[in-house]
């Protein structure tokens, strides 16, 4: 079949069309590539081989398309014909979305809604799993019935870097779930995460002294946790969870799963690592309830999909087939402004 390969760790992208069609097991689906999103871990794994388990390597991890074959387990959960999406395993063969059929482990894969598109879809794997993982498992948000109407909190809760894609999520999830937000984004984008229902904004082009100043008029200092989305901002969120909340437990989440760390006794941290998602016990002893934590966010993410309350980040395709795929990628590195989605259309559906 087709794809995009890369070699070695550096080597360019490479269209060929003699891979192997991978074989689903019991509790795993095949699927058609229709579309996939650009993500800043392609590229780390396209130039260094981070998380790649083998060489050569077809990547891609933002995965939309269509159930073609299903294991005999994975059929309680999809069939033949279904619009699926969601993030991939990363950097192991037969799983990456860069090539026309991909394996997708079935419970962590997210149904594509009836009014929603195969590039809508392309852009919420990664981003909602991660924004998911960074208030669940970081700021002890309870992610559970999305159903049910969620009674109003006097809470806050700090989201840095609100227009990011993680970000739009991070605030739409929250805001769901009946917390105030407070997000840090430009005079530009400020609008955009008020539409998603950020309750206030502060400027991050502003210095870190007036900006933890605002955060204090805007919450008095009654926030749960902050969750630095945009893996830049450690040392404003210690400092305002050290000197502006009033708050007796204080969490902060993170997306920075490599730079150095102090532990800080007054203070929980979590650091979201979704790279080994799909990966077995044994490769998951760091993050032993990945797994499990990301597929019980599947339905609760199936529901706010439905209900309206969460809407996909705005995409801009960039190239169409897998001859498209290495001038996404340059497309996605050089910058995209909002939490615009870079897409690559692959096939028809």
């Amino acid at each position: 079949m087709k794809g995009v390969s890369v070699e070695k760790p550096g080597a360019a992208w490479k269209v060929v069309d003699n891979l192997d069609t991978p074989e689903p097991s019991d509790d795993q689906i095949l699927v058609k590539a229709v579309a996939t999103a650009i993500n800043p871990v392609d590229t780390y794994m396209q130039s260094i081989g981070l998380l790649v388990t083998a060489w050569p390597i077809v990547l891609g991890c933002d995965a939309s398309g269509i159930v073609v074959k299903v294991g005999k387990a994975a059929g309680a959960l999809f069939k033949v014909g279904d619009r699926v999406c969601g993030c991939t395993r990363l950097g192991v063969p037969g799983y990456s979305a860069f090539q026309e059929y991909f394996l997708m482990d079935a419970r962590l894969t997210l149904s594509i809604p009836k009014d929603l598109s195969f590039q809508q879809g392309a852009t919420l794997g990664v981003g909602t799993y991660t924004a998911c993982l960074g208030l669940h498992q970081g700021l002890k948000l309870n992610l559970s019935d999305a159903s049910l109407p969620t009674p109003a909190k006097e809470d806050w809760v700090v989201i840095l870097g609100g227009a990011g894609s993680v970000g739009q999520y991070s605030v739409q999830i929250t805001k769901a779930m009946g917390y105030k937000v407070v997000t840090t984004c430009s005079q530009k984008t400020a609008s955009l995460v008020q539409g998603l229902g950020a309750d206030a904004v502060i400027d991050y082009s502003k210095t870190e002294e007036d900006q933890l100043r605002d955060l204090k008029s805007i919450t008095d200092g009654n926030f749960i946790g902050v969750f630095d989305t945009v893996a830049k901002s450690e040392q404003w969120a210690r400092k305002a969870l050290k000197d502006v909340s009033t708050m007796k437990q204080k969490y902060f989440a993170t997306t920075d799963d490599w730079s150095p760390m102090e532990k800080y006794e007054d203070m929980e941290t979590c650091r979201v690592e979704l790279g080994l998602i799909g990966r077995s016990e044994d490769e998951l002893k760091v993050v032993p309830t990945l797994n499990e934590d990301v597929a019980s966010y599947v339905p609760f993410l199936t529901q706010l999909l439905e209900n309206g309350k969460l809407r996909p980040n705005e995409y801009r395709v960039v190239g169409t087939g897998f001859e498209g795929i290495a001038g996404a990628v340059e497309a996605q590195q050089k910058g995209t402004s909002g939490g615009v989605k870079v897409v690559v259309e692959l096939q028809d559906a």
